[in-house]
């Protein structure tokens, strides 16, 4: 058994912390931190016979998080801490854990229609009160940031999030940390 990827990911809902609930958060929580710990315990015994490689997705959102994403950045921060332990106590078996940090890229997660209707439904979830704190149709606003800048980020070529992975898995001596996209570069 030569590698184990790790590489899941779900943004889960979007918007300021005052609108989420903690079960916004272990959602989230549950495939990309808590999924990553299940699958690596499951195999870890064969890597450290095999002194395989472990090569793990986590994100540029441990490097920059930016706000209305905290239950994703804060699992993925969980995950990069994780990676961390890992390389530690698998060194001395032989074993690689190897990190891929990509940046912004359009996937799934990055569906304009999706995160619109993710914030809409957060906002109308929430209190009045609330509604009314942060101002007569804040989520439109939040819609409109999102809609402009989005795209503008999103790198539409992942083939060199593809290659790292290539790299991790069959070189000789594969880097422990992959940073892709021009966004993770500027950091």
């Amino acid at each position: 058994f030569h590698a184990l990827i790790n590489n899941a990911g779900v943004r889960g809902n979007i918007f300021y912390d005052d609108f989420l609930t903690v079960e916004d958060y272990k959602d989230v929580w549950e495939v990309n931190t808590y999924g990553v710990i299940r699958v690596t315990q499951m195999f870890r015994d064969l890597i450290k016979k095999s002194r395989g490689r472990i090569v793990i997705c986590s994100s540029s959102s441990i490097l920059f998080t930016s706000p209305s994403h905290g239950p994703y950045a804060s699992s993925k921060c969980a995950v990069h801490a994780y990676t961390t332990v890992l390389r530690h106590e698998l060194q001395p078996y032989g074993v690689d854990v190897i990190e891929i940090l990509p940046g912004s890229f359009k996937t799934g997660m990055s569906n304009l229609d999706s995160m619109q209707k993710m914030l809409d439904t957060v906002w109308y979830r929430a209190s009045q009160k609330l509604r009314d704190e942060y101002g007569h149709n804040y989520n439109e606003k939040a819609k409109k940031f999102i809609e402009e800048l989005g795209p503008k980020m999103w790198a539409k070529d992942f083939t060199c999030v593809i290659n790292s992975y290539y790299e991790a898995i069959v070189a000789r001596r594969p880097k422990l940390l992959y940073q892709i996209g021009w966004d993770v570069l500027l950091k």
